[in-house]
């Protein structure tokens, strides 16, 4: 059953984001080695995120004021980097670009939305997994969601360059996409958490 690590590992990245954005740039100018440190990056911390949360399930979900903390600081990263985007719009190629590799470098390291996505997760599979179980089922899902992660970035990196040069989309074209959809999600998120604090 561990194996249900691949598809969620594909799942995390299957919307397009900072870090998706990085590496299909990177691999649209062909800068392989850099593109490889990156990958490795994202496995290191996208497992780390994995691991922390899930082994902690029980004390975030049972304390629910640092539950919020965290989910408001995830919105709140998400609406600044949308801001970042849009901000960038009249900026040249090498800005954008420059730009690009940061957001995706920032959004690897400091990726709050992380610990939801894994307590939201850890609650659906941990009935069938017991992940509190031992260490062999918890490492065992991290390894497969590793793998999942890179199979949706090489789709990401080989499907998507096609698909921009064959729609000749600019990268601060779709960053300016991608920012829009960050706004609105963000937006909508906080809103929604401000509602219920107030009902």
């Amino acid at each position: 059953m561990i194996l249900i690590g691949l598809p969620i590992g594909f799942y995390g990245y299957l919307f397009p984001g900072n870090i998706n954005i990085m590496v299909l740039d990177l691999y649209s100018t062909k800068k392989y080695k850099m593109l490889f440190m990156i990958l490795a990056l994202v496995v290191i911390f996208e497992s780390a995120y994995c691991l922390i949360s899930l082994f902690y399930l029980n004390e975030i979900k049972a304390n629910s004021q640092l539950f919020s903390v965290i989910e408001i600081g995830a919105y709140s990263l998400v609406l600044l980097m949308g801001l970042w985007m849009l901000l960038e719009n009249k900026s040249g190629d090498k800005v954008s670009r420059k730009n690009t590799f940061y957001r995706g470098l920032l959004s690897i390291i400091i990726h709050p939305q992380q610990i939801p996505f894994w307590i939201i997760i850890g609650v659906v599979i941990n009935p069938v997994l017991n992940l509190g179980s031992g260490w062999n089922t918890l490492a065992g899902f991290v390894c497969f969601n590793a793998l999942g992660t890179l199979l949706i970035m090489t789709i990401y990196m080989i499907y998507g360059n096609k698909l921009i040069q064959y729609f000749k989309v600019k990268l601060n074209q779709l960053n300016t996409a991608i920012g829009i959809l960050y706004i609105v999600l963000a937006v909508f998120s906080l809103g929604k958490i401000i509602i219920n604090w107030l009902i």
